[in-house]
Parts: structure tokens; sequence; C-alpha cells
């Protein structure tokens, strides 16, 4: 059975014209988030996010981002 959840993350590579990676918090895997599932404007590297994951991932991670939305309330890191 696939998994899916939310979790926090931080944006480890992100290009405005495909998306990135996201590493997120729980589980520690890195999600394949596509530019289209992105709420509140561009990501960039560093910036942390709330990301709404499922399986199977995509381009090569084990996770792939449903929603992700910015988190301006969090500095560079989570709990940071």
């Amino acid at each position: 059975m696939a998994r899916s959840g939310s979790s926090a993350g931080t944006v480890v590579r992100w290009d405005d014209g495909t998306g990135g990676v996201i590493e997120v918090t729980d589980p520690p895997e890195e999600c394949w988030a596509d530019t289209a599932v992105v709420v509140g404007g561009p990501l960039r590297a560093g910036q942390v996010v709330t990301v709404d994951w499922t399986e199977p991932g995509d381009h090569g991670r084990p996770l792939r981002a449903v929603r992700v939305r910015r988190r301006d309330d969090m500095g560079a890191t989570p709990g940071g």
C-alpha cells in the first residue's frame, strides 16, 4: 500500500522551469516537486516548506509532492 502524508521540508535544489528536490523530515526522504504543485510563489534552495507527499516518487526520488506551501513563519531550516 502506498504511503502519503504531510510534513515540513527544506528545498535542496530548485529550478523555476521544472521543479526540484525537497528533503522532508517525516519520513526522512527526498521528494520530487513539480512547479505545478507549488502554492504561494517560486521556491529557492534552503527555504522551509510544508509538503503533502505520496508514493511512488518521481525523478528517481522515493516520494512525490502533490502540494507544496511556502513557510514564511520559519527560518532557513526546520525548527530554525
